[in-house]
């Protein structure tokens, strides 16, 4: 063939990719003037833009008001109840059956470790603004390498309270 293509982006891995590098960052303070003059610094030592107050972050949504702070991942919540096929699960109140001892179960159904991890990754990716959760994923995370249909009973618990809760987060508030 006697075609030439004109690469229009730099592809990972390529000499060009580093230069294409960018990155977000995130600042916070109490003294606005501080705060102005880290901003003027930057803009004079990189390209910056200035997208303003931070709504959204790696999957995290964020709403700022005057004395609080409400952080929520309930779109990401939502997509992996999709994933997994749970979207039109039955609710549940808690995360784990109260009482609920999860053991290494040698005569169990072997259930697939595939989707089991991918369900626990996903999961923990969520506990940054659900710690409501981390125990019940914590406890389920011990037989990732080979859970039972015991243990996919109890991550499906997890995720049929998360259906239940998916608006839940943590909220930051101001002491006066």
């Amino acid at each position: 063939s006697n075609q030439v293509y004109k690469l229009k982006k730099a592809l990972y891995g390529l000499r060009q990719a580093p230069r294409t590098w960018h990155n977000d960052l995130i600042y916070t303070g109490n003294d606005k003037q501080m705060m102005d003059d880290f901003k003027g610094s930057m803009k004079k030592r990189f390209a910056m833009t200035d997208l303003g107050k931070m709504k959204y972050f790696l999957g995290i949504e964020v709403y700022q008001g005057n004395e609080r702070i409400f952080i929520h991942q309930k779109k990401y919540g939502s997509e992996i109840l999709k994933r997994f096929g749970m979207q039109d699960c039955n609710k549940v109140c808690s995360p784990i059956v109260p009482g609920c001892k999860l053991v290494k179960d040698e005569n169990g159904k072997v259930a697939d470790a595939t989707v089991y991890k991918q369900m626990i990754g996903c999961l923990m990716y969520l506990l940054a603004t659900r710690p409501d959760m981390a125990f019940s994923v914590c406890l389920a995370v011990r037989y990732m390498e080979r859970p039972t249909d015991m243990h996919v009973a109890a991550i499906k618990r997890v995720m049929r309270y998360l259906k239940g809760t998916l608006s839940l987060g943590i909220l930051y508030k101001c002491k006066t």
